[in-house]
């Protein structure tokens, strides 16, 4: 077998500088796999440790494309793998080690971003003393990993708000943001924009002229402020925002909040300790799953309804009128559709509505049985061919009702609560409320079973 070609290449100049360069020849993309990061840390270590290379510049090999991040193929498994919290925080806590042994290296290192830089890929380019970004509107850079359920756990919450403020960095790291090379430069996210052709060169320039940069938190003296940013009252409304359903933003403010007055060192321990509740959890490997698994299949509903969405669309419009004929006022009903963040429930064209409530209902309640009502909906048509995929049944839920986006849809929310709890909560309000809520026949097999939705049917669209 010939030896496979390296992921990381190094070419020193004549002037001392050393060009490093990613490209992983067996992917389209390059990622912040295991591979790469120790070729990467063994160029690095050469650059630290010989005494000719005075500097280095970190570029890609892709056209377009810097470093994407981790690989969400793996990361969508660690929930089912049983991942402990334990082992997740040892993930992220090498990461941090690696990469803080790129900015302590002891000599000036730029990064070339040469397209587009997120999660991960952007976390690198922060370790690095300066940062260049190509001049292209298809550019973008960014640390997006809240909107997959996770929180930047190589470093992003330490370094982002230490560069820029921490009301900024906060607000992009929460909305997900993926910012264009103007918009970068203008909030301090990169230094410098340049045309692509002058990108490595701006980038050797800048390391020869600055043979002493440090990070600006490796200064003698250095200390991080909040610039007075009121922290109880920005989470109190982080918190009514998310509505408690996405743990993410709320760990991803708690890393910058509490690692912030730390020396960094510290700071990325608490960002790893915060980091490793959200990887092993089933809303992220929900919001992974719907949020890029399938996402070519999420296309397939862009369109009007087919039956699968519209016999979702009846299960729901039947039970909500059936809350409104027990008397459950329709405010109260919407109320508990936003606090599951279910922001397009289908309501019936009419209802009675008339009877007083025999009961009082609480919000989680109508919550609980709302989701349950088209869950179970979800599974018949799963069982009798309708929906012909778990991954079918899931994305026309999110995509066609408007499902909540922490479930993952219909099946992955059975899941998330567990076969045989959904079993007996279906059970429980079959006697209550009636025969529609009886379990169907593929739930109590695969419940028995021990048997997921996903066994056999975590197919990745082409």
């Amino acid at each position: 077998m010939p030896a496979p070609l390296p992921i990381v290449t190094l070419h020193v100049h004549a002037d001392g500088i050393a060009l490093i360069t990613l490209d992983d020849p067996s992917r389209t993309m390059n990622v912040t796999s295991p591979e790469l990061i120790a070729e990467l840390m063994a160029a690095l270590d050469r650059v630290a440790t010989d005494p000719l290379i005075t500097g280095a510049v970190l570029t890609s090999g892709k056209a377009g494309s810097f470093v994407a991040g981790g690989d969400i193929k793996d990361f969508v498994g660690a929930h089912d793998r049983g991942m402990t919290e334990a082992e997740a925080f040892e993930i992220s806590h090498r990461w941090n080690v690696d990469l803080r042994r790129i900015e302590r290296c002891g000599k000036p290192i730029a990064a070339a971003i040469n397209g587009v830089a997120l999660g991960g890929g952007y976390e690198l380019c922060l370790c690095c003393q300066h940062r260049v970004l190509a001049d292209d509107e298809n550019v973008r850079v960014g640390l997006v990993e809240v909107t997959i359920g996770l929180l930047p756990a190589g470093g992003g919450t330490q370094r982002l708000p230490r560069l820029i403020g921490v009301a900024p960095a906060l607000a992009l790291m929460l909305e997900g943001r993926r910012l264009r090379p103007a918009e970068a430069l203008a909030c301090g996210a990169v230094d410098q924009v340049v045309p692509h052709d002058r990108l490595v060169d701006t980038a050797l320039d800048w390391v020869r002229s600055h043979p002493k940069a440090v990070q600006p938190w490796d200064a003698p003296g250095y200390h991080a402020t909040d610039g007075g940013f009121d922290w109880p009252a920005e989470r109190a409304a982080l918190l009514e925002r998310t509505h408690g359903r996405y743990p993410a933003p709320l760990a991803l403010f708690d890393a910058v909040r509490d690692g912030l007055p730390l020396a960094i060192e510290d700071g990325l321990r608490v960002e790893s300790g915060c980091s490793a509740t959200l990887l092993p959890s089933a809303v992220a490997r929900n919001l992974m799953r719907s949020g890029f698994v399938h996402r070519q299949l999420a296309k397939r509903f862009a369109g009007p309804p087919g039956p699968y969405v519209q016999c979702l669309r009846r299960a729901c419009e039947q039970e909500v009128a059936a809350l409104l004929d027990e008397g459950v006022a329709p405010a109260l009903i919407q109320q508990a559709a936003r606090s599951a963040d279910w922001s397009a429930l289908p309501w019936p064209a009419e209802s009675a509505g008339s009877t007083a409530a025999r009961e009082a209902f609480d919000t989680e309640a109508l919550v609980r049985r709302l989701l349950c009502a088209a869950a179970l909906e979800g599974i018949r048509c799963f069982d009798d061919g309708t929906a012909s995929t778990a991954a079918e049944a899931d994305v026309g839920a999110l995509a066609g009702i408007g499902y909540p986006r922490w479930t993952g849809g219909v099946l992955s929310y059975v899941e998330t609560v567990g076969l045989v709890h959904f079993l007996a909560e279906t059970e429980t309000l079959a006697g209550k409320h009636g025969v529609r809520f009886t379990p169907p026949p593929g739930l109590v097999e695969r419940a028995r079973a021990g048997r997921k939705f996903y066994d056999s049917a975590m197919e990745n669209p082409k």
